[in-house]
């Protein structure tokens, strides 16, 4: 099972990277990048080494009801790790792991460290495309059938999203949880019965912690913070765009659609992105912009670095600074129950 999983990750990675290399000459694509002005991509850089703040201070919103007071720099060192782990290893990892890490340390459940984390990439699924169709009233000179294209699957996937929301609201009413209780105790029939009481305490406590239960304050916070963490990045991605020959031509708002579908793109569990995220860029500036092929793959390769970059460095400073290494997270995601026993469900 093991190998097939490999051999799959390996054959979609270069499928992949296969339609983004196809047509590119890289050696004029080096040369393309080599011309940029340095200050574009230390600005880039920056840029997303700030961003892991903002996202920090959302996410100790959302565990606000479970600690209310958890140290920024925590939540920072947390995030970061997190997105370490999602570029070093398939599957996306991190994000389970620094949800675990954290209520490990700030003695909080698991159940509310993991649910905090498919709350805030709920919030993040609803947040970019919600930027995307309101970027689309202010993008001009655009019939792109392409972009049209995408405009459909936002209409779709917004009410899909609301209703999982509204799910998790209903599943925790008094009347539907009798019956969710009912469910989990049915289904760990299945469960060896070593582990099955824990099982069963966890996934009560799991749901419970997948409604919001924010005062009215701390939503409007919530919200503006989510609306903050991603139109923070916009300005980025165009201003490294002004280092090319096709950004003259690319204003702000015009890069949204672009920045929605490389978000899209990197939650694809290739590591590091391998693939994914070189191939949806490079058909983005090809569709929406009409960049020429080796421009587009210039473009790519730099954002790819630099996003890489702005990962490891951080990450691998917080790893050191919390004294933890790769292989003992990784056995962590393996098995959650032999890492800190002590830190059950309450």
């Amino acid at each position: 099972m093991k190998y097939i999983k490999i051999f799959l990750i390996i054959a979609i990675v270069g499928g992949l990277l296969y339609l983004f290399l196809r047509d590119v000459d890289l050696n004029q694509v080096m040369g393309l990048i080599k011309k940029i002005n340095p200050l574009y991509p230390i600005a880039f850089f920056i840029g997303l080494c700030l961003q892991y703040f903002i996202r920090s201070y959302r996410w100790g919103l959302l565990l606000k009801p479970h600690k209310k007071k958890i140290p920024l720099f925590t939540l920072y060192n947390y995030t970061v790790i997190g997105f370490l782990i999602n570029i070093l290893l398939p599957g996306r990892l991190g994000e389970p792991a620094r949800g675990i890490l954290l209520a490990n340390e700030e003695k909080i459940s698991r159940s509310s460290g993991l649910a905090s984390i498919v709350l805030e990439r709920l919030i993040d699924a609803f947040m970019i495309i919600l930027l995307f169709l309101t970027s689309l009233f202010f993008v001009k000179d655009n019939d792109s059938k392409f972009l049209g294209e995408l405009k459909n699957a936002a209409y779709i996937a917004i009410p899909i999203i609301v209703f999982v929301f509204v799910l998790f609201y209903l599943l925790n009413t008094e009347k539907a949880f009798h019956w969710v209780e009912k469910a989990v105790h049915f289904f760990s029939k299945f469960v060896p019965a070593r582990i099955r009481e824990r099982a069963v305490s966890f996934m009560i406590n799991f749901i419970k912690n997948l409604r919001l239960k924010l005062g009215a304050w701390d939503l409007v916070k919530l919200i503006f913070a989510s609306i903050w963490v991603w139109l923070f990045y916009v300005p980025f991605y165009w201003l490294l765009m002004q280092g090319f020959e096709f950004g003259a031509r690319v204003n702000l708002v015009d890069t949204i659609p672009y920045f929605g579908i490389i978000v899209l793109a990197a939650s694809v569990p290739t590591p590091g992105m391998a693939g994914s995220l070189d191939a949806a860029s490079r058909l983005g500036l090809e569709k929406l912009y009409n960049v020429e092929t080796n421009q587009a793959a210039a473009y790519t390769l730099l954002v790819h670095f630099l996003i890489i970059a702005a990962v490891v460095i951080p990450g691998l400073v917080a790893l050191w600074t919390k004294g933890l290494d790769l292989k003992t997270i990784k056995t962590m995601n393996t098995d959650t129950r032999e890492t800190k026993n002590k830190n059950e469900e309450k």
